[in-house]
């Protein structure tokens, strides 16, 4: 056992410490304490591993991690921020997860001569599903200037689709509003194509 635990050390020359270069001075930092003289053998490579890894998700940015802590609990620290549990601050800070735009399609409401059966907003609606979901998510940012579902979910979101005559314009978002304008494009490929390069060409709450 000793002869392979030899062997191995000498094949992976790895010790208990890494080196971080910090502004151009290379420094040598112990996983462990002595372990810049503590070889990784077969009997001690899963503490290895689980050294290095606290070493660098934990240890390396302590210091950055409590300013960030500091500050965010300046902010919205207090007993109301206690009785949060992980998972919903998550939600409350990243957005829910769930695009499902069949519960969109649900709550949507429409004007100017569209409704839900309309042939025009049985198109939008079959485009818009089969997006990637990076593009719904950028699609969302295009109509309401968020690419997050709120944490109370999808059905949160009211948007409300209104017929324009146009069909050379592109959809237009009004975004305070979740207003989309959308032009009566006769077939699929159209309304994919105006409506991805809507989506594709603005920024923040411009319109196209």
């Amino acid at each position: 056992s000793s002869g392979i635990n030899a062997e191995y050390g000498d094949v992976m020359c790895l010790n208990f410490s890494v080196t971080r270069d910090f502004f151009g001075e290379v420094e040598e930092i112990d996983l462990t304490p002595g372990g810049r003289d503590m070889f990784v053998t077969l009997d001690n490579k899963q503490q290895y591993t689980r050294d290095y890894i606290d070493y660098y998700l934990n240890q390396s940015m302590e210091k950055q991690y409590k300013a960030f802590a500091a500050g965010f609990l300046l902010v919205c620290g207090g007993e109301v921020f206690k009785s949060f549990h992980p998972e919903e601050l998550m939600h409350m800070v990243s957005g829910m997860h769930d695009f499902n735009f069949n519960d969109l399609e649900q709550i949507t409401e429409y004007k100017n001569g569209y409704s839900p059966e309309h042939p025009v907003i049985r198109l939008f609606w079959e485009v818009v599903k089969e997006m990637e979901l990076d593009m719904k998510k950028r699609f969302l940012f295009f109509l309401t200037g968020s690419d997050r579902i709120p944490i109370h979910g999808i059905h949160s979101i009211k948007i409300i689709i209104q017929k324009v005559k146009d069909n050379s314009r592109l959809p237009v978002a009004h975004t305070c509003f979740n207003l989309l304008d959308l032009p009566p494009y006769p077939n699929e490929s159209m309304m994919r194509n105006k409506l991805l390069l809507a989506i594709q060409n603005t920024e923040g709450f411009g319109l196209v």
